[in-house]
């Protein structure tokens, strides 16, 4: 398998994107060293996995999310059929709104395994493009992030204030 990867800076920190040739595979905010990252990738994908790095991919996903920037970005994300089905419903949270947990168990069918879904969204591997931030508690409280909570607030806010901007 080949995988090519690349890091870009956002408003929001440095991150690395990986894409095998059906798409996007990986997308994190890089919460350590860039050689821990490509170690981390590695392990992930396997040992046979053929890496390349391109900068100028990274920086052209960083300008659609966050620059408006048209261009299609395919994804090409494993997981169990039920990680699968809580992500896609993760991709309908519309930019700028958040939802709870519960909310996207009740969208997928199944209202009780709120802590499977829980569990999914901690799973997700391409941050952003499959929107785990837009999930919150029924309380109102942001819940965890795996980047920090800080972030996700930062997140959320700038979402907020980009469709307040479009209106």
């Amino acid at each position: 398998m080949k995988i090519e990867y690349g890091f870009s800076s956002t408003p929001f920190g440095d991150i690395i994107v990986a894409r095998t040739w059906d798409g996007i595979c990986d997308l994190q905010f890089l919460s350590y060293n860039r050689m821990d990252v490509i170690h981390e990738l590695g392990t992930r994908w396997g040992l046979y996995t053929e890496t390349t790095q391109s900068d100028t991919m990274a920086r052209t996903v960083s300008k659609v999310l966050f620059e408006g920037y048209q261009h299609e970005l395919r994804l090409d994300v494993w997981g169990t059929d039920f990680q699968k089905k809580v992500w896609h419903a993760l991709r309908d949270i519309p930019f700028g709104t958040t939802v709870t947990y519960s909310e996207v168990a009740e969208a997928i069918g199944q209202p009780k395994a709120v802590r499977s879904v829980a569990t999914a969204i901690a799973q997700n591997p391409v941050a952003l493009l499959i929107p785990c931030h837009r999930v919150v508690h029924k309380d109102g409280s942001i819940g965890n992030y795996h980047w920090g909570t800080a972030l996700k607030q930062r997140l959320l806010d700038w979402e907020k204030h980009e469709l307040q901007q479009r209106h």
